[in-house]
C-alpha cells in the first residue's frame, strides 16, 4: 500500500522519527518493533527517495512535504521541550 511519494504510512512515520535526535534502537523502542525492522524500513525509504543517508532523506522529505520543516531542528525542539515542561509545585513536608 504505497502512499505519498511512494512511501507507506509506516515509512513516513519512520522518516519523521529520523528527524529527531534518536538512534535506530531508540526509534524501534518507541514504535515497539525491533531495530532490524527499523533498519529495513530506513533502507526502503533511502531507496525510494534515492538517497544514501539520513540527512539527505530528511532534506528530500522536507522538500516533498513529508516531514514538517521544523521537526528536529535544535532550537525548535528546545522550545517545544520548554513548553512541555510543567512546573512542579513545591512539596512541603511537615516538621511535626
Amino acid at each position: 500500500m504505497e502512499t505519498a511519494h511512494g512511501l507507506t504510512r509506516r515509512e513516513r512515520v519512520i522518516l519523521a522519527h529520523l528527524a529527531l535526535p534518536l538512534t535506530l534502537s531508540e526509534i524501534a523502542a518507541s514504535l515497539y518493533v525491533t531495530r532490524n525492522t527499523v533498519k529495513s524500513q530506513v533502507r526502503s525509504i533511502y531507496m525510494k527517495l534515492e538517497v544514501a543517508d539520513r540527512v539527505s532523506a530528511l532534506a528530500v522529505g522536507r522538500a516533498r512535504g513529508l516531514v514538517p520543516a521544523d521537526l528536529g531542528l535544535p532550537e525548535v525542539e528546545q522550545s517545544r521541550r520548554r513548553l512541555m515542561e510543567v512546573p512542579r509545585p513545591s512539596v512541603q513536608t511537615s516538621t511535626r
